[in-house]
């Protein structure tokens, strides 16, 4: 359970940072939403592996996709995806 509010709360934070980008930033805004839409299936389906790894792909590519983010916010996202294993589902 500590996982999944640790995730949430990373999702809430890069999902706010969303409104401040600028255009630019050319594939961010796909990826975000890309990264909202796995972020929604997985967390309305925590049993389905194949909705975990999408999560897991959409958000490592929103965090390369999105510079948006402090180097801290990023290490921080990035070892909570980490810590997310879909083969426990």
């Amino acid at each position: 359970m500590k996982k999944v509010l640790s995730l949430l709360s990373v999702i809430l934070l890069m999902s706010s940072c969303g409104s401040k980008l600028v255009d630019p930033l050319a594939g961010c805004e796909k990826s975000a939403e890309k990264f909202t839409a796995a972020a929604t299936a997985f967390f309305s389906d925590f049993t389905s592996k194949s909705k975990c790894e999408a999560f897991k792909s959409t958000a490592s590519n929103y965090l390369k996709d999105c510079p948006s983010l402090t180097a801290a916010e990023v290490k921080e996202a990035n070892d909570s995806i980490k810590d997310l294993n879909c083969n426990d589902l």
